[in-house]
């Protein structure tokens, strides 16, 4: 039986931790339906951009590479396309405050027709050269899923009297999240394919937006991200490790309950 990693046991335990907050959202619902609490649940796409960064590459024999200033594409437009969720409860005594749970799906390629610097060593001999990606690595994707699970609080502005004035329809906010990545882990090395899901965390991300309501109940808002996630993937005798840092732009709709 194949045992579970460390990243493996947090991630299940922060998934509990965020059903129990859900749960928890859930409950305040029913107990608030007299008190005015707002519940806003929101669908929406977007294209996401990653920085370059370093990707290292361990395996069995001697290998340690880091492959320096790599660079990735999001390719946002083709299947799967980019998506997302989020459930937000405003409390009737702090309306200003939301505290909501949120699913996002971006992905990642890795360019491997780059030639970049590489270091380390390859089989107990050192490298400091420059190579192309792909003469080591033959492909690299989280396509099915850059899979963020998060946690999030927020707070909104209220430009005007909301639902009596034209300004009153705009609520610009800010927020951060904290939560899991479940990346699906896609690897071509060596004529070696491999694929699989993977816990991983923590993943953090922040964001800034603004609301405009269309009606009573529905909305329509636009919004910046910037997630971060720490990934030591595991892959047949090896493992990949990169922190991404990634730029989301994001639309989408709203309703209000």
């Amino acid at each position: 039986m194949k045992q579970e990693t460390g990243a493996g046991r947090y991630g299940r335990r922060l998934l509990s931790t965020g059903t129990r907050f859900f749960s928890t959202l859930l409950l305040a619902a029913a107990c608030a339906c007299g008190a005015h609490a707002e519940f806003v649940a929101s669908l929406f796409g977007g294209m996401a951009l990653t920085e370059n960064n370093d990707l290292r590459l361990k395996q069995s024999g001697g290998t340690d590479l880091k492959f320096h200033d790599v660079s990735y594409q999001g390719k946002d437009f083709q299947s799967p396309l980019y998506y997302g969720a989020r459930l937000t409860y405003f409390p009737p005594q702090i309306s200003h405050w939301g505290f909501g749970v949120e699913f996002f799906h971006a992905k990642l390629y890795l360019n491997t027709d780059e030639t970049v610097h590489v270091t380390g060593t390859r089989k107990g001999t050192r490298v400091d050269d420059h190579e192309p990606v792909g003469d080591t690595i033959n492909a690299f994707n989280i396509s099915h899923g850059l899979n963020f699970l998060t946690a999030d609080v927020l707070y909104r502005w209220f430009l005007g009297q909301r639902g009596h004035d034209f300004l009153g329809r705009f609520q610009p906010y800010a927020g951060a999240g904290i939560g899991v990545v479940i990346p699906h882990v896609e690897s071509t090395i060596g004529s070696v394919h491999f694929e699989q899901y993977q816990w991983h965390g923590p993943g953090a991300q922040g964001f800034v937006g603004t609301n405009f309501d269309l009606t009573r109940h529905w909305s329509m808002f636009i919004e910046y991200k910037l997630s971060y996630a720490d990934f030591d993937l595991s892959i047949p005798g090896s493992s990949i490790s990169l922190t991404p840092w990634t730029h989301h732009f994001v639309t989408g709709l709203s309703f209000r309950f």
